[in-house]
């Protein structure tokens, strides 16, 4: 009898190893780095071209300040910026297409030139990265040299700097199966040359709260 009990926990003992030593196997396979996480995740970003986005959108300079209701809709091929509120005393209105980029202001005043972020600044004497910020917004550095980007354990941008800007990531929202950002500050870096006439105004910080995403159909 006792040498049946004895076999007994030998069995359970050796049993109890083999599924230690399985689980120890097993945990570096589905503990997933950050940075191969951030790779799965760039792939993915970088095919969603077509979105739109609900939110705010505000700015801190050393002279002024100000905020707007914004609507931005985007593809492959054009986008449409609409902003709403004191930023642009009424309602401001960029089209970026084939044919060139438009900004109409709450006037009706015409603005042509040859970026969103040319028109913004010759209408408001402020200068919001457009171009770089359609990347930026989707978690994204935009393309060309950046200065570095830290991770989350989850492979989800957390800051970046870029082309004279510090991008942060303060927090995260689910939208199609992906996390997107939901609101991020940018900030000007010394080393930014400010393309503002007010030579008073030395940085800009932009915060953006995101409160919707949505496919741009």
């Amino acid at each position: 009898m006792r040498l049946v009990f004895s076999l007994i926990c030998l069995m359970v003992l050796y049993l109890s190893l083999v599924a230690c030593t399985q689980l120890d196997l097993q945990t570096p396979v589905t503990a997933e780095d950050p940075g191969m996480l951030w790779q799965h995740r760039q792939e993915s970003l970088n095919k969603f071209v077509d979105w739109d986005i609900s939110g705010r959108l505000a700015f801190r300079m050393e002279s002024r300040s100000g905020s707007s209701s914004l609507i931005w809709k985007h593809n492959e091929h054009e986008q449409r910026i609409q902003l709403l509120g004191p930023l642009g005393g009424g309602q401001i209105n960029i089209y970026d297409g084939s044919d060139g980029v438009l900004l109409e202001d709450g006037t009706g005043k015409i603005f042509r030139g040859r970026s969103a972020d040319e028109v913004f600044l010759s209408a408001l004497s402020l200068s919001v990265p457009f171009a770089q910020l359609s990347y930026w917004v989707r978690g994204l550095p935009a393309p060309g040299v950046h200065n570095g980007i830290g991770l989350d354990r989850l492979g989800r941008v957390r800051n970046l700097t870029q082309d004279g800007w510090l991008i942060e990531y303060q927090e995260y929202q689910s939208f199609s199966n992906m996390e997107l950002p939901r609101k991020i500050v940018v900030s000007s870096l010394p080393a930014l040359n400010l393309p503002n006439d007010d030579k008073s105004n030395k940085s800009i910080h932009l915060k953006l709260v995101i409160g919707k995403w949505g496919p741009n159909a």
